[in-house]
């Protein structure tokens, strides 16, 4: 089997001498750091990864994370105290190279001006391309972990009804529903979305004061990060009673869903996919509704590389973890979502997140 590394430079076009994984400060850190090293604790700011072929990657970390470096599998480590050690070590172990590959879709500029300064005579490669093709399929220790993560979001989504209360506030459920996560062993993926009523129309809504009320249709949409990897799902839930036009909103998205969920198959291409979302939603009186696309890949990232909408060029394949997440806004009224996370096999896909999606009437 080849390592995550091994996988980086199979996928490659234009082929380089070594491969550069260059993290910058606490919120520009790029995730493939974590994917070639398979560490699951420390942040590693400022540390870089090198790859090259037929090698162990190498670590270089800054000596806050060589402790916890040192729990990497299969990689070398060696540590700096500072900034000029830390590219003369880089100099020591890429030798004299002519094509360096770097992940443009995660390197920050400065590093990439720090790499010309340091090799002037060699070419800097695009190696986005390669990175995120190895990580769209996922291993059998990456399935297993977002396995995990998706356990504890289905656990904490059939929680919910009993954390409704007349009165309470978005902001409140979202903060709950984040401690029900951590209490698990967990934390919050994303910012967790809560929506009550009118605010479900906006699908990256931030969760505010707004107090809940009788009638009010609930959208939740949250994920859990367990050692790293990502789980995401969306459901619906009304306070008390369900309205006709609430009822008819949320039955289009859930044959939607459903619909996407029965060709998201190996070797299928995402555009379809989402193409049958599309169509199926227009023939409705919620036609033009839908305005995002039907899902992405997961993994150590939320939106993990690859993405089933109307420009994908995603063929599914197995081992391919993957949100279905068609949806329903309508200004002034509100909206519906329903999202699973998925993995993609020979014959279907496995639901990764199998609490109900029904619509869930909460007695007011």
């Amino acid at each position: 089997m080849q390592s995550r590394s091994e996988r980086i430079f199979s996928a490659l076009t234009d082929p380089v001498d070594a491969i550069l994984i260059m993290n910058g400060g606490a919120n520009f850190a790029d995730s493939t750091f974590k994917y070639v090293s398979g560490v699951t604790r420390g942040g590693y700011e400022g540390c870089s990864a090198v790859l090259r072929p037929g090698t162990r990657p190498m670590l270089v970390v800054s000596m806050l994370e060589e402790e916890s470096a040192a729990t990497a599998p299969d990689c070398d480590v060696t540590a700096f105290k500072t900034l000029a050690i830390q590219q003369e070590i880089l100099k020591t172990i890429l030798g004299t190279p002519k094509r360096i590959g770097v992940n443009s879709t995660a390197i920050v500029h400065s590093k990439v001006k720090l790499l010309e300064e340091l090799f002037p005579d060699v070419k800097i490669v695009d190696a986005a391309g390669a990175v995120s093709q190895a990580r769209l399929v996922k291993d059998d220790i990456e399935v297993d972990l977002v396995r995990r993560a998706c356990r504890v979001t289905s656990d904490v989504t059939a929680e919910i009804p009993s954390m409704l209360r007349e009165g309470m506030t978005e902001l409140e459920l979202a903060t709950q529903i984040d401690r029900e996560v951590q209490n698990r062993g967990g934390r919050a993926a994303f910012d967790t979305i809560v929506c009550f009523g009118r605010n479900g129309s906006e699908p990256h809504y931030s969760p505010g004061d707004v107090p809940l009320r009788r009638g009010d249709m609930i959208l939740v949409d949250f994920g859990a990060q367990l050692h790293d990897y990502c789980s995401d799902i969306t459901r619906m839930f009304v306070f008390g009673r369900a309205t006709p036009e609430q009822r008819a909103m949320f039955d289009v998205v859930h044959r939607a869903q459903s619909a996407a969920l029965e060709i998201t198959t190996a070797g299928k291409p995402a555009k379809e996919v989402h193409r049958k979302v599309v169509e199926l939603i227009d023939a409705t009186e919620f036609a033009g509704r839908f305005i995002h696309g039907t899902g992405h890949s997961i993994g150590l990232d939320v939106h993990d590389g690859g993405g089933i909408n109307a420009a994908s060029e995603l063929t599914f394949a197995p081992g391919m973890i993957m949100t279905v997440e068609p949806g329903v806004y309508v200004p002034g009224v509100g909206g519906v979502r329903i999202e699973d996370t998925v993995l993609v096999a020979e014959n279907g896909a496995e639901i990764l997140t199998p609490v109900t999606k029904d619509l869930v009437e909460v007695e007011a």
